[in-house]
């Protein structure tokens, strides 16, 4: 059904909505400030104003390890699971097909889409164009600020867009405070309602003078006096459920994008997208929440605790090294407090009267060293510091591993921070990659896919990860059990020889490497294979063919008597019969 709401009615029910949301995000408000205060100081506050922008941030921080905690979390997770500086991912068209009895592709039933030479050769092609996409864009400069805010604050919501003028992906982090969602009924965000300032400069320039000389009579003076005054806007994206597929305007895309200019209110531009561009990652999610929770949430008592204890001890330390002291009146501006000072009194008052500490059994820290480090400990526990610096830990600890021990460890590390992994790819990596993929394609820089894929396809790209992180979870996960059973059945061949028949061990060998991240496109067909094996039996036959020829010619000199007809000596010497 077709919408028949005119701008300002729409521009009145994004209000109405927004309001909605704002109700939903207010018991978390307090809890986001207190962790931005401890944790994230460098982000504003949600209570913050635009006049509070450049002004001192961390002065409340008494103890600085919940925040080189979250600085290190933040730079392994970056330094293990995206990087420009290795291939972090691939892509895959796991499933299979069958094809008829006639068809000439017969001999690739059963096998997966990409070991299709043409299809593995578009799928290279296309990994290629998407890193180069993303060495173009911003993406390796935002996704630590990314990780950085999902493991503070709990919840980030970045957009993609395409910069058209220089052919670009550009992603943008908005703070927490100008960001409000909604979820669908499976608990996926579906719906972000972004509010924040423009200059009225970049106003223009995104919606045009005319326009805005249209929706405020007052724009042109006020530009013209200063471009750099900033106006407060809407941008809601939402599932547009007045969609109609036949047309084709952007007006009528999958996804609403609509800018509404808070004061006066007025509808600036209604357009859409395709798909979704906006990713909303929680780093952990309580079923009966919307925004996420983090390790700072987690950690917040210990946060607080140690921060205190800071606090305490930094005022006890001052007072140690500048102790206060107690005197007569008629000795103020008297006394010399500087280092080996020396204050001069008179004989008879020196005995009751003279300059003496305040706390003349001196002071003493109210909490000691190692209280202070074990509450560090369970911080750095909170935020998985351990894991991140196993190897230099134990090389600081002189204990020497085995390679062994080190594959063992990284099982260990993926483990522990799989689910946490698991969910950022399935909230952010996975959408970065089809908005990214998207924009790509309709910019036709996406080569074409091969023809069988149109006839046999219509199946998704999946992504494999192939990150250090990624690849120690495989490892734990697939290399183990491959190598566990290849190991069994070694112990029970030694019994049985024919044991090893049960297992296919060209394609066991092919799920190992593939476990070790080894390229796809780098194997061998089994059609190759079968072509190696068979040149190398003729090679063996003819290798053993040669060397009985030699065997026989060194006995035949050394023989008594001709060699009988018919016999198998016969045959060797005498291919052709001759003398027969």
């Amino acid at each position: 059904m077709a919408d028949t709401r005119t701008p300002d009615q729409k521009a009145k029910d994004i209000e109405k909505t927004l309001d909605c949301l704002i109700k939903i995000r207010k018991p978390y408000e307090p809890m986001i400030d207190e962790v931005l205060r401890y944790v994230n100081h460098g982000r504003r506050l949600i209570t913050d104003t635009a006049f509070s922008r450049g002004q001192k941030t961390g002065i409340d921080v008494y103890d600085g390890t919940a925040i080189s905690a979250l600085n290190l979390l933040t730079d392994g997770i970056c330094g293990y699971s995206v990087s420009k500086s290795y291939r972090w991912f691939s892509y895959t068209l796991p499933g299979k097909t069958n094809f008829p009895r006639w068809s000439i592709m017969r001999r690739w039933s059963g096998k997966r889409m990409d070991e299709y030479p043409q299809v593995k050769e578009w799928l290279a092609d296309v990994e290629e164009v998407m890193y180069a996409a993303y060495l173009r864009s911003n993406f390796y400069d935002v996704i630590s600020e990314m990780v950085r805010d999902a493991a503070s604050v709990g919840t980030v919501t970045p957009i993609a867009e395409e910069d058209v003028g220089s052919g670009r992906i550009v992603f943008t982090v908005p703070h927490f405070r100008e960001i409000y969602i909604a979820e669908d009924r499976f608990g996926s965000v579906n719906t972000r309602y972004r509010v924040y300032s423009l200059s009225l400069r970049q106003m223009a320039d995104k919606f045009g003078l005319e326009k805005m000389m249209e929706v405020d009579q007052n724009f042109k003076d006020k530009y013209e006096k200063n471009p750099f005054e900033e106006m407060e806007i809407i941008h809601a994206v939402y599932p547009r459920s007045d969609f109609n597929p036949e047309a084709y305007n952007a007006e009528n895309k999958p996804v609403a994008s609509m800018w509404v200019l808070r004061s006066p209110l007025k509808l600036l531009l209604e357009s859409g997208y395709d798909e979704r561009p906006i990713m909303s990652w929680r780093w952990r999610k309580n079923s009966d929440e919307i925004y996420g929770r983090s390790p700072s949430w987690d950690a917040y008592v210990d946060i607080m605790k140690a921060n205190q204890q800071g606090k305490d001890n930094l005022i006890a330390a001052h007072k140690i090294v500048d102790q206060p002291i107690i005197a007569p009146e008629d000795l103020r501006g008297k006394i010399n407090k500087g280092a080996g000072g020396m204050t001069f009194m008179d004989r008879s008052l020196m005995k009751d009267m003279g300059p003496r500490q305040l706390y003349a059994s001196g002071i003493n820290l109210p909490y000691a060293v190692d209280q202070q480090e074990r509450t560090d400990k369970i911080l750095n526990d909170h935020f998985y510091v351990g894991f991140f610096l196993m190897l230099w830990q134990a090389a600081m600890n002189k204990v020497e591993l085995t390679a062994t021990q080190v594959v063992e460890m990284a099982g260990e590390k993926a483990a522990i921070l799989g689910v946490r992994i698991g969910r950022q790819e399935s909230e952010l990596l996975n959408p970065v990659h089809d908005r990214s993929f998207s924009i790509e394609n309709k910019a036709g820089r996406i080569p074409e896919p091969p023809q069988i894929l149109a006839e046999y396809g219509g199946r998704s790209i999946e992504i494999d990860y192939l990150g250090p992180l990624a690849q120690a979870q495989k490892k734990i996960y697939k290399s183990q059990s491959i190598r566990s059973g290849l190991q069994a059945v070694s112990e029970v061949s030694q019994t049985y020889p024919d044991a090893a028949l049960v297992i296919d061990h060209m394609g066991a060998l092919r799920d190992l490497l593939d476990a070790q991240g080894f390229p796809v496109n780098r194997f061998r067909s089994e059609e190759e294979i079968k072509q190696i094996l068979a040149l190398k039996q003729r090679e063996e036959e003819a290798q053993r063919t040669l060397q009985e020829g030699i065997e026989v010619a060194k006995v035949l000199p050394k023989g008594s008597k001709k060699a009988e007809a018919g016999s198998p000596l016969d045959m060797l010497v005498n291919p052709e019969g001759e003398g027969r």
